[in-house]
């Protein structure tokens, strides 16, 4: 299982303040050189005004063993069929594909460490990071974990995902339990929503519409869509999230 940890850009500069404490926290957690950063550009990288150039010179020092890769380098580099012994750090991805490899990277068990400094707290890789536990270095905390019963009205709306969610099946699918969760409590919250598909190995793509659709209900939008479930469906996501029974 993957050790995953994350700081968000702010957290790790504070005007220019907190640098170099919350590098050498990075530093502590990635367990030293040799160092191994992917970032999403190498042309960007390059540049001498670089972000990222900044991030590695402050957390790795110009005297260290280190190496930079762009992230999408990252599946040909790694082996395929065990965990990379190397801690990896991602340097604010943002790129929908560079997301997406970052997950299947870890899902599929090919990393043993894996850092990632995010460029703002509202970006889905932060909401992603959160749904896989991970450890936010500058709070000393990981989020609190999906609610049991969201996540298994995650796993509900994934077997309407074949056709997409933006329309049809699976956009009846996603509207209805907004509503039928928000009727019991559960407020429609696009990151709560997006976190617990996020935790039950959805895509970043499908995340984004169901955090747009759930916005969308919170703000009043009267969505034309069919009945995908019967009108006890909350209770019966209940009950299938107790282990008793399957939808």
């Amino acid at each position: 299982m993957t050790a995953i940890a994350y700081m968000t850009l702010s957290e790790w500069g504070q005007y220019g303040t907190a640098m170099v404490p919350q590098s050498a926290r990075i530093q502590d957690w990635l367990g030293g050189e040799p160092y191994l950063f992917a970032t999403a550009s190498m042309k960007q990288f390059d540049d001498r005004a670089s972000v990222d150039r900044s991030i590695v010179d402050h957390v790795a020092g110009p005297r260290t063993k280190r190496a930079v890769r762009e992230i999408q380098q990252l599946d040909e580099l790694l082996p395929q069929d065990e965990a990379f012994q190397q801690a990896i750090t991602v340097l604010r991805p943002n790129e929908e594909k560079d997301c997406e490899l970052v997950a299947e990277l870890v899902h599929d068990g090919r990393l043993q460490k894996l850092f990632v400094m995010v460029h703002h707290e509202k970006y889905p890789i932060r909401v992603w990071l959160d749904a896989m536990g991970a450890l936010n270095l500058h709070t000393g905390a990981a989020a609190k974990p999906v609610d049991p019963i969201l996540r298994t009205a995650a796993e509900t709306i994934q077997q309407e995902e074949y056709n997409g969610l933006k329309s049809g099946r699976g956009k009846d699918a996603v509207v209805q339990l907004v509503h039928a969760f928000a009727a019991h409590g559960h407020p429609a919250d696009p990151e709560q929503w997006a976190r617990a598909y996020f935790a039950v190995g959805g895509s970043f793509n499908h995340a984004a519409t169901i955090s747009n659709l759930v916005e969308e209900v919170r703000c009043g939008v009267r969505h034309r869509v069919k009945p995908a479930y019967r009108e006890d469906i909350y209770d019966t996501v209940a009950t299938r999230s107790d282990g008793k029974e399957g939808i």
